[in-house]
């Protein structure tokens, strides 16, 4: 491990080999739009930031579930940290006027990590999922790390997701406080080829998508099948015709006072809720 003060510079010590030109400072780089970073030795890395989210990270870096390359810290949040860190994990220190000003906005959270992309886990176990979130296309980060985080709340087996937002950008791991390392999420181009795998793996399974159609059963009435994928459209146009042919049945949930619609996080929380209710 090695301390830094903070410094308009941070000037780092030096690495051999591939790591010779590489600062441990530049993960935390200009984070505002951040996705992931590029570690010469660690490959893809993604960034966490709070302390809640930080401490979690660093407790699943000791249990051997996420190699946490390094935590860049506030100097009075420096100290604390240092006793939480996984063998190998690098602590970074800096007064927080300067680490806002590395960061491009202003830092209060007191802790950051860089930690190492995980391996995707293996198409196979998509199988054994028997409650399931689909998400063929996703616009917004927020809403994809919140989803994640009522997944993986609500007691769901996985996530099967399309193109979309960063899955390990720095708002979508904010949002998802941390889900995004708990529940396995598959990522494909097209995700529909491995749901019709899943469905075809065990008689009785059911494909549920949520639409605001007039032939969608009222969600307050659904019972949702043992083995279940929910899917949720996107946040402009929902599930078009070709998508919804996918899917066994609708379900929607009644709107009151005018309202046409939920956001898609909103309305996937509460149809996951129903998913994870006993039947």
């Amino acid at each position: 491990m090695a301390g830094y003060s903070g410094s308009r510079d941070f000037r780092a010590k030096s690495y051999p080999g591939p790591m010779a030109d590489f600062d441990p400072w530049d993960p935390y780089r200009d984070l505002r739009f951040a996705g992931t970073r590029e570690h010469p030795e660690h490959g893809a890395c993604f960034i966490a930031e709070g302390r809640i989210l930080v401490e979690d990270l660093l407790a699943a870096g000791r249990a051997g579930q996420l190699r946490v390359v390094s935590v860049a810290a506030t100097t009075p949040a420096a100290e604390a940290a240092r006793a939480l860190l996984p063998e190998g994990t690098e602590l970074l220190a800096a007064e927080p006027a300067a680490l806002s000003e590395l960061a491009g906005f202003a830092f209060h959270r007191g802790l950051m990590a860089c930690a190492q992309v995980p391996p995707p886990p293996p198409v196979e176990a998509l199988r054994k999922a028997r409650r399931l979130l689909v998400l063929p296309r996703l616009y917004d980060g927020e809403n994809l790390g919140l989803l994640l985080r009522s997944a993986a709340a609500l007691g769901l087996d996985g996530v099967l997701a399309g193109p979309g937002p960063g899955l390990w950008s720095r708002r979508t791991v904010r949002v998802s406080m941390g889900a995004v390392w708990r529940i396995p999420v598959w990522r494909v181009e097209d995700p529909w080829a491995l749901l019709a795998d899943w469905k075809a793996a065990e008689p009785g399974s059911e494909v549920v998508a949520a639409a605001l159609s007039p032939r969608a059963e009222d969600a307050r009435n659904w019972q949702p099948a043992s083995r279940c994928a929910l899917v949720m459209g996107s946040e402009d146009t929902g599930l078009d015709a070709a998508q919804l042919a996918h899917c066994d049945r609708a379900v929607a949930i009644p709107m009151a006072s005018g309202m046409d619609s939920l956001n898609v996080a909103a309305a996937g929380a509460i149809l996951m809720f129903r998913m994870a209710a006993p039947a």
